[in-house]
């Protein structure tokens, strides 16, 4: 299983004082997915990275750095081998604003399986069959049936 973690559910699953339950519990099933499942992979594409840094509380900053250095299993990927017709598809074809068509235009070409956001919404319309665009709760439900 291959996902990709957008930038909220770092920021809110470190951040256990803004009361977002499912990020933070999304973040304990990852950590137990990377010890104990071969195949899973976090893909963290330096668009994300970088949002991240420049988002999150000072404080939780080395929190975070602490959890995607942790493991080969999470793979840290540069934006530049995209194609640009990828990316025109996803801001052009599909309207998305171009953050989030990067985003997306990478979940494709890396062939995730899920983009886990709380801003799914923005993924949802997309009718894309390449990834599954979820939020923290809903992926949580898809490992419980797994």
């Amino acid at each position: 299983m291959r996902i990709i973690l957008d930038t909220n559910e770092y920021i809110f699953g470190l951040d256990t004082e803004k009361g977002e339950e499912a990020p933070g519990r999304l973040l304990n099933a990852i950590r137990v997915l990377i010890e104990e499942v071969d195949d899973f992979r976090i893909l963290v594409p330096e668009i994300i990275r970088k949002e991240v840094q420049r988002n999150i509380p000072e404080d939780l900053e080395g929190d975070f750095y602490r959890l995607i250095y942790v493991s080969e299993k999470i793979e840290h990927h540069s934006m530049l081998n995209i194609p640009v017709k990828l990316f025109e598809k996803y801001m052009n074809e599909k309207g998305l604003k171009e953050g989030d068509a990067l985003i997306a235009a990478f979940a494709e070409f890396a062939q995730v399986d899920y983009l886990i956001s709380e801003n799914r919404h923005v993924y949802r319309d997309l009718e894309v069959r390449k990834f599954t665009p979820v939020n923290a709760q809903e992926f949580l439900t898809i490992l419980e049936e797994i």
